[in-house]
């Protein structure tokens, strides 16, 4: 009975563990914005384009990407969702709800798809993988396990010919198996999912409002215990 115990024990401490999103910084005043609600203080950045690009090989060029970081009320246990999450540019702004990572990727994919070529053309496609390492290690200074992920890509330039007989390679974010990295990338990096007590950090993808970047930013969560505001600046073009 006492294995039983130890080895229960141990899974619950493997499988409770969750490595995706970030790390929570040390409190809601070490972001731009915060805001504190009945069950929970919201805290925000807004990342400027550069700092996108910078963040992630997924091409996030039409989303608003915020880095948001939820902290329980003491004694508050939280059941974050996704959805929850909204954007408003503007008081009378259309309210935006945070973008499914897998529905992001398959936009992604659909755009960066080739179009059907005439039998004549000869035309110059940019050819590529997308692949995606994940894994855990051991911080040297502290002994703590660590996770790390990420994108890698590999790309070169092919030849096609408008001949629907003839392959041709593939665009870079065009296959099944680069939309399924993409969406990958994107959810290991989104705010997680799930039942909190603790703080918990990470990112939110919202499609870029029409006014985001004239107008100052709202970002709500329909949390339980009642509606958080966060107001934000309107997006930075560099």
């Amino acid at each position: 009975m006492k294995t039983l115990t130890i080895f229960v024990a141990a899974s619950i401490g493997l499988f409770g563990s969750d490595p995706r999103g970030l790390r929570p910084r040390p409190a809601p005043a070490d972001y731009p914005s915060h805001e504190a609600g009945g069950s929970a203080t919201v805290a925000a950045a807004v990342l400027t384009p550069d700092q996108v690009k910078g963040a992630f090989s997924t091409d996030l060029s039409q989303y608003l990407v915020v880095e948001a970081g939820v902290y329980p009320a003491a004694g508050q246990t939280l059941d974050i969702v996704r959805g929850d999450f909204a954007i408003r540019a503007g008081a009378q702004g259309e309210l935006v709800r945070a973008a499914n990572p897998d529905a992001i990727a398959a936009s992604n994919q659909r755009k960066n798809s080739p179009r059907p070529s005439k039998g004549s053309d000869v035309t110059l496609y940019p050819s590529g993988s997308v692949g995606y390492e994940s894994g855990s290690w051991t911080d040297p200074v502290t002994g703590q396990r660590r996770h790390a992920s990420g994108v890698y890509t590999e790309a070169g330039v092919g030849v096609g010919v408008g001949d629907p007989g003839y392959p041709q390679p593939p665009r870079p974010g065009s296959t099944d198996r680069d939309r399924e990295v993409m969406g990958q990338e994107l959810a290991d990096k989104m705010l997680p999912e799930g039942k909190t007590a603790d703080p918990i950090a990470g990112y939110l993808y919202f499609r870029l409002p029409a006014k985001a970047r004239t107008s100052a930013l709202e970002l709500q969560y329909f949390a339980a215990g009642g509606k958080v505001r966060v107001l934000l600046p309107p997006v930075k073009t560099k």
